[in-house]
C-alpha cells in the first residue's frame, strides 16, 4: 500500500496529477447518477432513491469545491499531503454511495436486468478508479474498498444466491484490479519521476542559458535557432533577428565566415572542441573580436552548441603590449 519517497517536486506533481483527472471523474459521475436513477426508477421505494440522489449530488457538489479550492490553492510540499487526504475523502464518500448500491438501493430478484446493470456500472466504476486512482494508493483504497466490499459481501453471504463460479468470477476480477492499479502505479511513479527529475534540470539549463554573462548559440549547420539575450546584446539585435539570418551574415566578410566553417568541421570530425576568434559586426556596423567556443551535440551532425565572448579589449590589450607583433588572426 505504501510508495517509494519522491522528490518535493514530483509529491506535489502526483497530487495535481490527482485533480486534474477531477473534471473527467465529475462528467462520469454525473453520467452513473443519471443512469441509476433512471433504471432504479420504479424498483425501489422512491424515497430512498431520492436520498441516495440527493446524498451523491451532495458529495459531488463538495469534490468540486475542494478542486475549485485546489486550483487557487499555493501548492507546497509541507502540505501537499493534506490536499492528497482531502482529495481520498471525496473519493470515499462517492465510493460508499456506489457501494448502497448493493444494500438498500439493490433491486428484487424480479428485476434481474437492473440487478445485471449493477453489477455491470460497480465494475466500471472500480475499473475508471484504478485507472485515475493510480498515482495514489490512499485514494485508491478508500475508493475500492467502499464499493467492492458490500458487492463481495453480497454475493458471499448468498443474499443474490449465486452459483459457485460466480463468486469465483467476482475474486478474479477483484484481483485483475489490484494487478492492473498496481502495475498503473509503478508505471505513473517512474514516469512522475522521471519527468520531474527532467523538468527541474530543463529549469537550471534555461536559468543558466539566460543569466551567462557570454552569448550562447545553437547552431543547425549554418543557422541560428536558438540563442540568448546576451548575444542579441552583443550584435545589437533582437533574438527574432539572429534566428531569421543566416550565420554567415554576422561576420565581417565571407572570408572569415568560410574559415568559421572550415575550423568547425575539422574539429567536429576529430570529436574535439572547436575554438577560435573572428571578427563579428554589429547592427549598427562596428566591429569586434568573438572568441567562439563550440561542441558538437550528441546524436546531430549538424547541431552544435556555442559560447561567444566579446574579447576585443583583450585584443587590444595585446596589441599594445606587442606593437611589432601581427595581430590575431582566425584560426
Amino acid at each position: 500500500m505504501f510508495s517509494r519517497k519522491l522528490s518535493d517536486a514530483a509529491e506535489v506533481r502526483r497530487v495535481e496529477i490527482l485533480y486534474e483527472h477531477m473534471p473527467t471523474t465529475a462528467v462520469a459521475t454525473l453520467v452513473g447518477i443519471f443512469l441509476c436513477f433512471v433504471v432504479l426508477f420504479g424498483t425501489i421505494g422512491l424515497e430512498i432513491q431520492k436520498a441516495w440522489t440527493a446524498y451523491m449530488l451532495s458529495v459531488f457538489a463538495m469534490r468540486v469545491w475542494i478542486w475549485y479550492i485546489f486550483g487557487k490553492a499555493d501548492r507546497q510540499a509541507a502540505g501537499i499531503r493534506r490536499w492528497e487526504w482531502l482529495f481520498a475523502a471525496g473519493a470515499f464518500l462517492t465510493s460508499a454511495g456506489w457501494g448502497a448500491l448493493f444494500g438498500p438501493l439493490y433491486p428484487p430478484e424480479h428485476h434481474h436486468n437492473a440487478q445485471v446493470f449493477i453489477l455491470l456500472l460497480v465494475v466500471v466504476v472500480a475499473f475508471i478508479g484504478s485507472f485515475f486512482l493510480a498515482v495514489s494508493n490512499i485514494a485508491f483504497w478508500l475508493f475500492s474498498i467502499p464499493v467492492l466490499a458490500p458487492a463481495g459481501l453480497h454475493y458471499i453471504l448468498g443474499v443474490a444466491n449465486p452459483v459457485q463460479w460466480l463468486i469465483l468470477s467476482a475474486v478474479c476480477c477483484m484481483a485483475v484490479l489490484l494487478l492492473i492499479q498496481r502495475s498503473l502505479h509503478r508505471s505513473a511513479i517512474d514516469d512522475l519521476e522521471r519527468s520531474t527529475e527532467a523538468e527541474s534540470l530543463l529549469a537550471e539549463q534555461q536559468a543558466i542559458f539566460e543569466s551567462s554573462p557570454m552569448g550562447i548559440a545553437v547552431i543547425d549547420n549554418k543557422q541560428v535557432i536558438k540563442c540568448n539575450a546576451r548575444l542579441g546584446d552583443m550584435l545589437g539585435r533582437r533574438i527574432q533577428e539572429l534566428t531569421t539570418a543566416s550565420l554567415q551574415a554576422h561576420f565581417v566578410n565571407a572570408e572569415e565566415a568560410s574559415q568559421f566553417l572550415a575550423d568547425r568541421a575539422s574539429a567536429f570530425d576529430k570529436g574535439r572542441l572547436a575554438q577560435g576568434m573572428y571578427r563579428l559586426h554589429r547592427a549598427d556596423g562596428t566591429q569586434f573580436w568573438a572568441e567562439f567556443s563550440g561542441r558538437q551535440m550528441a546524436g546531430s551532425h549538424a547541431r552544435s552548441v556555442w559560447m561567444i565572448a566579446d574579447v576585443t579589449l583583450r585584443v587590444a590589450n595585446e596589441r599594445r603590449a606587442h606593437p611589432r607583433e601581427q595581430e590575431p588572426t582566425t584560426r
